[in-house]
């Protein structure tokens, strides 16, 4: 099959996927008591006045037809409007978004870097195997919101190392180059906090591949020839493990997000996640439904985007019938 018909069927297969999703979503969300109309009214409004309300936002209609609305509208790029902002909340969104995509990637980047140096090394090293299954499974257990608060507590509060709030210091209306110096301080916290807990997947990702490929024929063929296991390990194993490496990278978006949630509350980061956070406590369903959107679209497209990037990267994936080349 070729690029463009694979490339074609995996898309429809995930906006099928985001549509079933979005429509559980919004079907859980109509089915909570109160909505909108009491967050808005508050709890001892009258009925007359909640009814006003539900009928201003045209939430009075048969569910599924709102539904149908709410997909045409965010097809045109009409997101609705926030209940609680009364803004747009495509403004809102895009507002926030460079933050938490500021966030997720340096942790991704930071992660993977990290973790695929660690599991090289751990592969290579007698007793290896040992440190690195516990030092990555403690990594990947221990909760973000918890090694947040130490980093906050021991880099920032006590040392003064780091800031420990924000994106950028409000007394200084820094901009250029040291505005980005500026956001980069702020951001070293947050986003060690992230990485720490994806270090350790990714460390025991490498380690595990990378165990594999070193009992291969080629790796044989390689020391038999006199090559240092120096150059076997980082110009070959390295090469193999890297589309394995790329899957898992852009398959743990969704987690990185979750992850991103609890640490822009933590940091007072002023990300998605604070704004979730606020669309939840407020019942903001159109501001809850376009994160959500977004994020799913996000995870499904970089899925589609591992296969394709994983096939063209390992030449025996694709070669099977049916893979994304």
């Amino acid at each position: 099959m070729s690029l463009v018909a694979s490339v074609i069927r995996a898309a429809a297969s995930g906006l099928l996927a985001w549509l079933l999703i979005q429509a559980l979503l919004f079907g859980l969300m109509q089915s909570v008591p109160g909505g909108p109309a009491v967050a808005l009214a508050g709890d001892f409004a009258t009925r007359e006045t909640q009814a006003a309300i539900t009928h201003s936002f045209a939430l009075d209609r048969p569910v599924p037809l709102q539904f149908v609305s709410f997909v045409a509208n965010m097809a045109q790029g009409e997101w609705g409007t926030s209940y609680h902002f009364r803004r747009p909340v495509a403004g809102l969104i895009m507002e926030r978004l460079a933050p938490t995509l500021l966030l997720m990637l340096g942790a991704l980047v930071l992660a993977v870097i990290t973790g695929r140096a660690l599991g090289l090394w751990a592969a290579t090293r007698r007793g290896g195997g040992a440190i690195v299954a516990v030092l990555a499974t403690a990594a990947y257990a221990l909760p973000v919101f918890w090694v947040g608060q130490l980093l906050m507590i021991g880099l920032g509060l006590e040392l003064r190392w780091f800031p420990i709030s924000g994106i950028s210091d409000p007394r200084q209306m820094a901009g250029g180059f040291a505005g980005t110096l500026d956001i980069a301080w702020h951001a070293v916290l947050p986003v060690a906090t992230l990485a720490l807990q994806q270090t350790g997947f990714f460390v025991a990702v490498v380690y595990a591949k990378a165990r594999l490929e070193i009992g291969q024929e080629y790796v044989r063929a390689a020391r038999g020839r006199g090559i240092g296991e120096h150059a076997i390990v980082w110009r070959h194993v390295a090469v193999n493990v890297r589309p394995q490496l790329v899957t898992a990278a852009l398959n743990r978006l969704g987690m990185l997000f979750t992850g991103a949630v609890l640490v822009e509350t933590l940091f007072a980061w002023p990300g998605l996640g604070r704004l979730l956070s606020s669309a939840i406590l407020n019942r903001d369903h159109p501001v809850l439904l376009g994160v959500f959107g977004l994020v799913v679209g996000m995870v499904i497209a970089s899925s589609i985007a591992a296969d394709i990037l994983q096939a063209r990267l390992d030449p025996r994936i694709r070669a099977e019938p049916g893979a994304l080349r």
